[in-house]
């Protein structure tokens, strides 16, 4: 196996650990957790239109489809590690 498809199948190992250890949707506590970002943060990414995509069951409950925010973080990415 060459070393591109090693690294291939790392990062799909990693990728099923992230959604096995998380709900599929989260609260935004439990998005912020998540990302690693602070609540306020968040609150000013949503203000600029700038966060991931949220599902309004009602105006107070609010929810973040994993799948969703892990393809959002995707497209945030610069550079390679």
């Amino acid at each position: 196996m060459s070393a591109p498809e090693v690294r291939a199948l790392e990062e799909r190992i990693d990728e099923l650990e992230i959604r096995l250890d998380n709900p599929r949707l989260m609260t935004p506590r439990q998005l912020v957790k998540f990302l690693q970002i602070s609540e306020r943060l968040l609150y000013e990414m949503k203000s600029r239109g700038d966060a991931p995509p949220a599902i309004y069951f009602s105006q107070r409950s609010v929810r973040y489809d994993l799948h969703t925010v892990m393809d959002w973080a995707k497209r945030k990415e610069v550079g390679q590690v």
